[in-house]
């Protein structure tokens, strides 16, 4: 499958240099590949690569093959960045303004590629006709990596986020005293085990009954906490996040279940499509009103993280049938068996719109 490298260079004291090292590369690259560029008409992206073979400050496109299917796109990263699927299509928003300047009003960087100016932006448009359906976004340090991945959990990284632990209950339950923090790490631990045996690497923020920030005192607000098991994750890098909670209201009778997303992290598109699986499974599974996917931007520290992440809220520990439901001994197993079936049914395939 093809690797695509886009690649934006903007100083003019390295341009001399570079265009030796450009010219040399492309030589290394064939000749039928310098014959495509020479002859392309009426583009004005060829026009770019030919101006940044000779100095200019333009973007330049080479292509390699590699065993799986990846896309750099080494740009600056802008902090409304955006993308989405359209019509089998992926489009990526650059808006970053040395990166909206390294190209032409519109063109095509090759048969796969194209790009076009929008709305003060510059949109990428990757074709994903014949590419696996299965893929997430990941951040460098010079600007984007689209990685595609095989169906299915074997291989997958997953991380799981059991909510709550040690001095930090969660909800507690108001008529058998059920507390969160157990009830979570015990689906969370069915599930690990579910996710392992289907050839999954799991990672756990936490594992046993303790905060993850070990040095966080009894009395003091959990945020710090909630940020570690963020920067865990993240460090971890998986290819899909949950956290597990149970959910709690001052009325009693509020009950049932939901899934949430964020929609403005790097992998929201991905994000609110694995929440509406993992919702489905666990509705079908416990057989409890469904409340529907919810979406929090920035109200929760751990849907901050890049991944494809979701956070279910498994039943109301304040309700007086679903706290008995919660107790009841084989229910960590069939919670779990919904995520489970949620999680396999994302990496099964996700398409776009």
């Amino acid at each position: 499958m093809p690797v695509y490298y886009v690649r934006y260079k903007g100083k003019k004291k390295r341009r001399k240099r570079r265009a030796f090292f450009l010219t040399f590369a492309l030589a290394c690259m064939g000749l039928s590949f310098v014959m495509a560029i020479s002859m392309a008409k009426n583009s004005d992206s060829t026009a770019s690569i030919k101006a940044h073979a000779i100095g200019q400050p333009l973007p330049l496109v080479s292509i390699q093959r590699l065993e799986h299917p990846l896309v750099y796109i080494n740009v600056p990263v802008g902090e409304n960045d955006s993308w989405k699927v359209r019509k089998n299509k992926l489009e990526l928003s650059l808006s970053h303004e040395e990166a909206s300047a390294a190209f032409p009003s519109e063109g095509h960087i090759d048969q796969n590629i194209s790009f076009r100016r929008e709305e003060g932006v510059v949109v990428l448009e990757l074709e994903l006709e014949n590419l696996p359906p299965i893929f997430h976004f990941e951040k460098t340090e010079t600007g984007y990596v689209i990685k595609w991945l095989d169906s299915g959990l074997a291989g997958k990284r997953i991380a799981i986020d059991p909510g709550h632990g040690g001095h930090d209950p969660g909800a507690e339950g108001r008529f058998i005293g059920l507390k969160e923090k157990n009830i979570t790490l015990a689906i969370a631990l069915e599930l690990q085990e579910m996710l392992e045996k289907a050839g999954a690497e799991v990672f756990m923020t936490r594992s046993t009954d303790t905060l993850v920030d070990t040095t966080l005192q009894p009395g003091r607000h959990i945020r710090p906490d909630l940020w570690m098991r963020h920067d865990l994750v993240s460090d971890y890098s998986p290819d899909f996040f949950i956290s597990i909670h149970n959910n709690s209201w001052s009325d009693t009778y509020a009950r049932g279940l939901e899934t949430y997303y964020n929609p403005m992290s790097l992998n929201g598109y991905h994000s609110k499509a694995a929440a509406k699986l993992v919702q489905d499974q666990l509705v079908a599974e416990i057989q409890r009103y469904s409340r529907g996917t919810k979406y929090k931007p920035k109200s929760d520290a751990v849907l901050q993280v890049d991944a494809p992440a979701v956070l279910a809220e498994i039943l109301f520990i304040s309700n007086k049938e679903e706290e008995a439901m919660l107790a009841s001994p084989d229910f960590p197993g069939r919670a779990a068996k919904a995520l489970y079936k949620g999680i396999a049914a994302y990496f099964l395939d996700y398409g776009g719109e």
